[in-house]
């Protein structure tokens, strides 16, 4: 690479090295390139090969046969030293982010793996006023959540939450059911139940794993429908356990809940003690558009 004749110029003035000057593109004379023949010059030549980054340094050794001012010059390359202490800044800041990143993973499997809320419970099932329910579980848990109803469009179900279910609070749903046949693709249910994974804030609900050996749920139905008791695994009630009950109370080993529990002549796999996010009294239409009057009194997990 050629440098601007004006700095090489100044350069070799301030070291009083140059008796004239040349100008870019002039060609040495021979006189001046036999005395690369001494010792001198393979020396000069010696210390331009050396320093060999810099196009600095060349053409100061084409102007100084002795090549002594190029290998001074090309000690400047020592500032690649300042990039590299540089680049362990960026390491610290990589080992900061590792920590926050394991501490927020271990907070979140210590939710995950809990077998009931952090909410205290008393000693049997209870229903606050706004229509929490908390109940004491098997190895000292407690399941608690906000208890609900509802059913498909067709269906006419009060009173969907029981945030103002006062003193004492009864989990009773009425209304109107819808019909469950063949022409409606057996669209007609209601349901009533409660969330067994979430706290008094009213946060997302999350799943809890039975520790005993079953439940004995008490309820009352007034309008003679048929009362299913189900276990969800979820919101959606996609995956769920059920058990027909035909009287109350109903004391059932968590063996006999079953996938499509309807299917009598061969319902779903058997329940095995997943983890549920609800229990909930799940009542199906009949032939015809009729009434339904069920509360849910209690629910017990059995040692």
């Amino acid at each position: 690479m050629k440098l601007h004749s004006g700095l090489v110029l100044s350069s070799l003035l301030s070291l009083g090295l140059l008796t004239y000057a040349c100008a870019n593109g002039d060609t040495v004379s021979g006189s001046t390139g036999s005395g690369g023949s001494s010792p001198s010059g393979n020396t000069g030549g010696s210390g331009n090969n050396n320093t060999g980054g810099s196009g600095n340094n060349n053409t100061g050794g084409n102007n100084n046969p002795t090549g002594n001012s190029g290998g001074s010059q090309g000690a400047g390359g020592t500032h690649a030293t300042g990039g590299a202490t540089g680049g362990s800044n960026v390491t610290g800041a990589g080992t900061g982010g590792t920590t926050t990143t394991g501490s927020t993973g271990g907070t979140t499997g210590t939710t995950g793996a809990g077998g009931s809320t952090t909410v205290a419970c008393g000693t049997s099932f209870s229903v606050a006023a706004n229509g929490f329910v908390t109940m004491p579980a098997v190895g000292g848990g407690c399941w608690s959540g906000f208890a609900s109803d509802g059913g498909d469009a067709g269906s006419m179900i009060m009173p969907g939450t029981f945030s103002m279910c006062g003193s004492p609070c009864s989990l009773r749903m009425t209304g109107t059911l819808n019909a469950s046949t063949m022409t409606n693709s057996y669209a007609g249910y209601s349901y009533l139940g409660f969330n067994v994974g979430q706290d008094a804030a009213g946060s997302a609900a999350v799943t809890v794993t039975p520790k005993g050996s079953g439940l004995t749920v008490k309820f009352t139905n007034a309008s003679s429908s048929t009362v299913r008791i189900a276990l969800n695994a979820d919101a959606t009630g996609a995956t769920s356990w059920c058990y027909t009950a035909t009287a109350s109370p109903a004391t059932i080993p968590y063996s006999s809940f079953t996938q499509q529990c309807y299917n009598t002549t061969t319902p779903g796999p058997a329940y095995a003690k997943q983890a549920i996010m609800s229990v909930q009294l799940s009542v199906p239409g009949g032939a015809t558009t009729g009434p339904v009057d069920v509360t849910l009194v209690s629910v017990t997990e059995n040692p």
